[in-house]
């Protein structure tokens, strides 16, 4: 015999249980639904997508962009090569017009009688103008004869004893030229090793420097 609880069957009270079970189910749907794997697996894979699409886009302006930098640097490059072979033509056109009078005078000077007084003195005009060409353009000789030797700007061709001092240019072999600061050509010399008296002194007082120690 089934007993009754608070005056009611068990079974019944089972029975009541149930309806009340499945509506809390059904409220629970929605929510189990937004968490099902499926669904959001659906909507994150739309974001990648997207990106893709944008990265395409942004890779597209990027090599635009670099096709028409290439093409400014190429157009740059040819400008600055033009650019320097006119200047170079137009130095070196001035530069040969400035020698035209020296040739007009040295051919002059070719031509003349024979005499050799006149020969004499249009050579030596051609010259002088020739020196004045080089010195307009920043060409100047160096110092030689009487200067202490430098290395950057004389060669010594050779040294012998003399009354000068040790270094001291006594001859010049060959003009050497400057080019603003820089050497053009170093002057070939011929360099004081000064007098045998002072050879002597110096290695004694290196002996008796080298004794002392």
């Amino acid at each position: 015999m089934t007993e009754k609880i608070n005056g009611k069957d068990p079974e019944q009270t089972e029975q009541e249980k149930q309806p009340l079970l499945s509506q809390e189910e059904e409220k629970r749907e929605p929510t189990g639904a937004a968490d099902d794997p499926q669904v959001e697996e659906g909507n994150g894979g739309e974001e990648p997508a997207i990106s893709l699409e944008q990265l395409k886009k942004e890779k597209e302006e990027l090599y635009q962009r670099y096709l028409r930098l290439r093409a400014d640097f190429a157009n740059y490059r040819r400008r600055s090569s033009e650019e320097y072979q006119r200047l170079r033509r137009q130095v070196i056109e001035e530069t040969i017009f400035k020698f035209l009078p020296v040739l007009d005078n040295l051919e002059r000077a070719v031509a003349s009688s024979g005499e050799e007084a006149s020969l004499q003195t249009g050579v030596e005009m051609v010259l002088r103008q020739f020196q004045g060409i080089l010195r307009e353009e920043g060409v100047v000789p160096i110092k030689a004869v009487g200067e202490m030797f430098d290395p950057v700007r004389h060669e010594a061709f050779s040294r012998e004893e003399s009354d000068q001092p040790e270094n001291i240019i006594l001859e010049e072999l060959q003009k050497g030229y400057l080019f603003g600061e820089k050497t053009l050509r170093p002057s070939l010399v011929k360099v004081s090793a000064g007098s045998g008296k002072e050879q002597e002194e110096t290695e004694e007082k290196e002996e008796e420097t080298t004794g002392n120690n």
